[in-house]
């Protein structure tokens, strides 16, 4: 018999085939469940590749936005915004181009606005301060106004980028600081956030959005990108393509996330629990269908919903309907634009879709949404 030739990964690894299931699963006989930990090892895993932590090099797609984002940055622009949807990559993103920075140039994440001055004070210190026995020489700051100056004597000709992440909850104090920071020479603050963020500056601080110079968008992968994302977290783990989700199931996938990278990771690890939970090594269209099910049967009570998803509720008793049809019946005067009321109506969409309230299929070119069978009964009820 010839020897089979080896199987390379996208990476150029060289990996030996995925040993055979236990017998059982060939008999006929039923699987036996499995521990997630022993059912990672049969298939040579050595951990759950989809869970929510970022690793930089496992980062796909976007390509355009992350050339975009360290460019400006290699311009050395002063006020950068990157926008998108919740779940759709922006920290990843962030991370990314923060671990390929050109040399000469510095940079901070900050995962949350600061609440106050003191906050942000303390980063520039754990950044940037003296230790304890040096600070007689070499002082570090006391309040916020001392900012410029220090930064001026620490950065020493260095570039310096601020990556400030979910800037749309950044408190009105903290964003004229922001602004007084994006002024100084040799810095970059990249506000990353909401698509609501630039109507929220533009309401309470124009100075701040007439300074932005650069604009990156960021919304959903590709169901090719999507593949390969998968696939690469599955190869960082020992496992070998997309194995064990079958080519359908990849379609069904991108079919209920949209191609959200959250969403994906999310629905994946769940997939994947549940194949060890019945002890089988195939991971199926139908296994996506019981998930939305068994998530959909423990709803947050109606109480509890916020005014938007309570009129997207109200919209969606009437029958299926897209982003753009429930932005058309709100307030609108409330937007910037149209295109922001969609975008807006779209992140609530995509967080009720995770909630278990929403579900959406495809129609022709564009995405629809229905209450989820659970969440009808119960509107119903009320």
């Amino acid at each position: 018999m010839p020897d089979e030739e080896p199987l390379v990964n996208n990476t150029g690894t060289v990996q030996k085939p995925a040993e055979a299931p236990p017998e059982e699963a060939k008999t006929g006989q039923l699987p036996s469940p499995k521990r997630l930990k022993e059912w990672m090892a049969e298939i040579g895993w050595s951990g759950n590749p989809f869970t929510f932590s970022i690793n930089p090099y496992l980062c796909v797609g976007y390509e355009e936005q992350r050339n975009a984002l360290l460019s400006a940055i290699e311009e050395k622009q002063s006020m950068i915004m990157v926008a998108g949807p919740t779940g759709s990559g922006k920290t990843s993103l962030l991370k990314w181009v923060a671990a390929n920075m050109p040399g000469g140039f510095d940079w901070i994440y900050i995962g949350k606005p600061p609440a106050d001055a003191q906050e942000l004070v303390d980063i520039f210190n754990n950044k940037y301060g003296s230790p304890w026995f040096l600070r007689l020489l070499m002082p570090n700051i006391k309040n916020a106004y001392q900012i410029p100056d220090f930064l001026n004597k620490k950065l020493r000709g260095k570039h310096l980028t601020l990556f400030f992440d979910e800037a749309h909850e950044a408190p009105l104090e903290m964003m004229e600081w922001i602004r007084v920071l994006g002024d100084l020479a040799g810095v970059s603050v990249v506000l990353s956030g909401l698509p609501l963020l630039e109507s929220a500056l533009k309401s309470n601080l124009e100075t701040l959005r007439k300074r932005i110079t650069a604009r990156i968008e960021v919304l959903s992968l590709t169901k090719e990108e999507m593949r390969v994302m998968i696939a690469r977290r599955i190869e960082s783990v020992g496992g070998r393509g997309t194995e064990p989700f079958t080519p359908d199931v990849l379609e069904a996938l991108y079919e209920k996330t949209g191609g959200f990278p959250r969403e994906v990771l999310r629905l994946c690890s769940e997939l994947v629990s549940s194949a060890a939970r019945h002890g089988v090594y195939s991971i199926t269209p139908g296994m996506i269908g019981d998930r939305i099910e068994e998530s959909s049967r423990s709803l947050q009570p109606l109480e509890t919903l916020t005014p938007m998803q309570r009129e997207v509720i109200e919209f969606l008793g009437a029958g299926p309907a897209s982003p753009g049809d429930i932005a058309n019946r709100l307030a609108l005067e409330k937007y910037k634009t149209r295109q922001h009321a969609v975008r807006s109506v779209n992140n609530v969409l995509i967080r009720m879709m995770s909630e278990g309230m929403v579900e959406r299929i495809r129609k022709d070119k564009a995405y629809v949404y229905h209450l989820a069978p659970k969440l009808r009964t119960l509107v119903v009820k009320a």
